[in-house]
């Protein structure tokens, strides 16, 4: 037997520029989930010689903390002879075999207080790169020996997160991030039609929310409520999502929680592969295309072997449905491509990653009318214009988001990590008037450009007293042009600094996780006057600190509860305090107050997680209380020369949201899964004890699914949910615009396999119809609420097939 080599990575961040691959670049890892196939033996190797990279990580099902010194192994046979291969995790639960034959395998995996593992792992197409969660078990030993470290990687982790793997993504792909999370529990979504869902997590949105794109801050305008993140949902290899504060780790943006998308290791070994992605949505009619090829074959000059990925994606979609009409101007067009390059050596890892997202996009025309009193006609008859189009008119949006992102991590002694990050992101966004002098001229009213670059290091320290954690620091230089016809925000620069600590400390079953972040922002607005709009020129700059203090304790085997207090606090951004204008994907005016002060934010939070071999329940409640909540207050509608619009006004009150959270899974035979989540959120206005706008009304997801196998149809599943949502009595009083509140229930089905025999190639097909029985509804938090209904019945039809 031999013990391979162990590759070591930190999920999240980012790298140094180009010159850090010519000295060695990387791969950046990150969790992927695995769809077990049936045990095969002996299964022979590929032709001609090709070899595999076999890698993951193994962590606590309880606790999602990483696992050390798991005995890992893979056996095969070549012919009459067979073969095996061990190694050991380290201490981030890591393991690495390299040069395997590209053959079937079986992978098992053993440790000391948990159930064994084995799984059928086939390397005769691609590298793997695994995740492999271990159930906790009782063990009779005749002779006990005590590792010290050993207990404490089972314990730990205190936040509420949930993680979609690359099973899971399959079944979603082709639509909006926020599509794609919005029934994990706690997190909801703001929806403007077909085209943009923006997540809400535990009643927080937009600059509450930040979304980390394969270890990089998304830094696309996301203030705008209906600035949806420009990312290309099949790029994602894993989504995770953290509820809760995550200011100590990511900033200030990160008040209300992290959408966290990751993508897959650039390959180390092998030759190039691919996969073509074929999606059909009947509601839009929309057809979406992904090509992915990777490969580790590629040679460059003075850098040598290097790991290569490029993909390439193309969705079209003409005008959604409503069970009675189409929204009028909602397709859209978007193009996007990535380019990833990767090397690994002994020093470490390094990769470049250079990615283009464009989009155009309409907006619902029924929203952007001449007068007050066709404003009241559009908000209270059906569309007259409700044909099928693939046109786009005005008003509509024109998106481009390119990134730049270079990540090294450098292996030192002890177990020890540095990684530095460096991220240049260019965003430019164009909004086109429906009504006003600009209708028939191709200049766009708003015309932004925003520029961002940042760097970030991160040192994981060895253990230290018993504590082992990461120090680090940020920096972001970022500045934003207004170059439009018409205002909406000024130009501003923002310059950000900060430096933080996250700890932790294992003793038995019980584990601390504290940390400290301190920030430093100044925010400069440029002078605008023009068009009787008077935007002045200054410097505002806020310092301030976020903290947190959680801890674990684990009452028995499969049951663990964990509790934490937070501090947070974000500065108003440049919308907040300036806005003044028209938002035309929300079709709304909006008024900034230049004089807001910061959000600080202090919430408690407890969860309780239990696993079984039929039982898992995940449950949390949170309060959290905010001091000075910036949010939008609803005012008369406003008239202006491109129509006449519902009017908003920022403004501040201390508020208090509190929610509860739960998931469970029952498999009560084998092949049967059921699955309930549920959400529940309440935010109150301190100031005047009503309810605070645009909170999620209470909903509920039921689903069940039974699998089987059989030849030739690979591994199948049907399935069948539905959301229950409940009425939204949640309203402040004295809102001028009727909001839908009520209640509805839609019905979800599915069917697929993964494995399907297809042209004499292996493929992964599914089928999901969504609001299958075509109901009529308007969620209180869709922005075209006014409006329209919301989206009715959509088939949609997903084919993957590698190559």
């Amino acid at each position: 037997m031999t013990t391979p080599r162990c590759s070591r990575r930190l999920p999240g961040l980012a790298g140094l520029p180009l010159l850090l691959l010519s000295a060695g670049s990387g791969v950046l890892g990150s969790v992927l989930g695995v769809v077990a196939t049936p045990v095969v033996s002996g299964a022979q190797a590929a032709p001609h010689g090709e070899l595999r990279h076999l890698h993951g990580i193994v962590e606590d099902s309880v606790t999602g903390r990483p696992l050390r010194d798991a005995e890992v192994r893979v056996d095969w046979t070549v012919g009459p002879v067979a073969r095996s291969s061990e190694t050991h995790t380290d201490g981030n639960g890591r393991f690495d075999f390299r040069d395997l034959p590209a053959a079937v395998l079986r992978f098992s995996l053993r440790l000391l207080g948990y159930a064994p593992s084995t799984q059928v792992i086939d390397l005769a197409r691609a590298d793997r790169l695994l995740t492999v969660h271990l159930v906790t078990a009782t063990t009779v030993l005749q002779e006990v020996a005590v590792r010290a470290d050993t207990l404490a990687e089972r314990l730990g982790r205190v936040m509420a997160t949930n993680t979609l793997d690359a099973a899971a993504l399959a079944s979603t792909r082709g639509q909006t991030l926020g599509e794609t999370i919005k029934n994990l529990p706690g997190v909801s979504i703001i929806q403007f039609g077909p085209s943009i869902a923006k997540p809400v997590i535990r009643g927080l949105n937009s600059q509450r929310v930040l979304v980390m794109n394969a270890g990089l801050r998304q830094e696309d305008q996301q203030w705008g409520t209906e600035h949806a993140p420009n990312i290309d949902s099949f790029d994602a290899d894993a989504v995770t999502v953290v509820r809760g504060a995550a200011t100590v780790l990511y900033g200030p943006d990160a008040l209300g929680g992290v959408v966290r998308v990751d993508r897959a290791a650039v390959p180390d070994t092998g030759s190039a592969r691919g996969d073509v992605a074929l999606n059909a949505f009947s509601n839009s009619r929309q057809g979406a295309l992904s090509l992915g090829v990777q490969g580790a074959d590629l040679s460059l000059p003075g850098i040598g072997t290097t790991g290569y990925r490029l993909r390439l994606t193309s969705r079209v979609a003409g005008n959604g449905a409503a069970p009675d009409y189409y929204l009028s101007n909602t397709g859209f067009r978007e193009l996007n491509g990535s380019l990833a390059l990767g090397v690994q050596r002994a020093w470490g890892h390094a990769d470049v990653v250079l990615s283009r997202f464009g989009t155009e996009l309409g907006v619902l025309r029924q929203a952007h009318v001449g007068n007050a009193d066709d404003l009241q006609r559009s908000m209270t008859t059906e569309p007259r214009d409700s044909a099928f189009s693939y046109a786009i008119g005005r008003p509509n949006q024109r998106v481009e988001h390119t990134t730049l992102r270079a990540r090294s991590v450098f292996r030192l002694r002890d177990a020890q990590e540095l990684e530095v990050v460096y991220g240049f992101q260019y965003n430019h966004r164009r909004e086109y008037d429906n009504h006003g002098p600009l209708r028939f001229r191709n200049e766009p009213a708003f015309n932004l450009k925003l520029f961002s670059n940042s760097l970030d290091v991160r040192w994981t320290h060895p253990r230290w007293r018993g504590w082992r954690g990461t120090v680090g620091t940020s920096a972001l230089a970022q500045g934003n042009q207004t170059l439009g016809k018409a205002f909406l925000i000024p130009g501003y620069d923002l310059w950000q600094g900060a430096v933080y600590a996250q700890e932790e400390l294992a003793l038995g079953r019980f584990s601390i996780m504290t940390g400290l972040r301190g920030d430093a922002i100044s925010q400069t607005t440029l002078a605008y006057a023009d068009l009787g709009i008077r935007s002045p020129a200054g410097t505002r700059a806020w310092r301030n600190l976020s903290g947190s203090l959680g801890a674990a304790y684990l009452l028995r085997d499969g049951l663990d509860v964990s509790v934490r207090v937070a501090r947070a606090w974000r500065p108003p951004t440049v919308n907040e305090r300036y806005a003044q204008g028209v938002h035309h994907g929300s079709a709304q005016y909006e008024l900034g107050d230049a004089t807001l002060n910061s959000e600080v934010s202090l919430g408690l939070e407890g969860s309780l997680r239990y696993r079984s071999a039929t039982w898992q329940v995940d449950a949390a409640t949170y309060s959290n209380t905010v001091a000075s909540f910036i949010y939008l207050q609803p005012t008369q509608p406003v008239l202006t020369i491109r129509g006449a619009f519902p009017g908003f006004r920022y403004a501040q009150a201390d508020a208090r949201l509190r929610g509860l959270e739960l998931a469970t899974s029952w498999m009560p035979i084998r092949r049967l899964q059921l699955l309930a989540n549920g959400t529940l959120v309440r935010g109150t206005n301190r100031e005047n004890g009503e309810p605070l706008f645009d909170m999620p009304a209470d909903r509920v997801t039921l689903s069940a699914r039974t699998t089987g196998e059989r030849a030739g149809l690979g591994a199948w599943f049907v399935g069948a949910g539905t959301l229950l949502v409940r009425q939204q009595d949640g309203v402040p009083n004295g809102t001028i615009y009727t909001l839908p509140t009520a209640g509805y229930a839609l019905l979800q089905l599915e069917a697929g396999t993964q494995g399907l025999s297809l042209l004499g190639r292996r493929a992964d097909v599914s089928v999901s119809v969504n609001n299958a029985l075509d109901t009529r509804y308007r969620d209180y938090l869709s922005r075209y609420r006014l409006f329209v209904n919301d989206a009715g019945r959509d088939v949609v039809v997903r084919v993957t097939l590698p190559f």
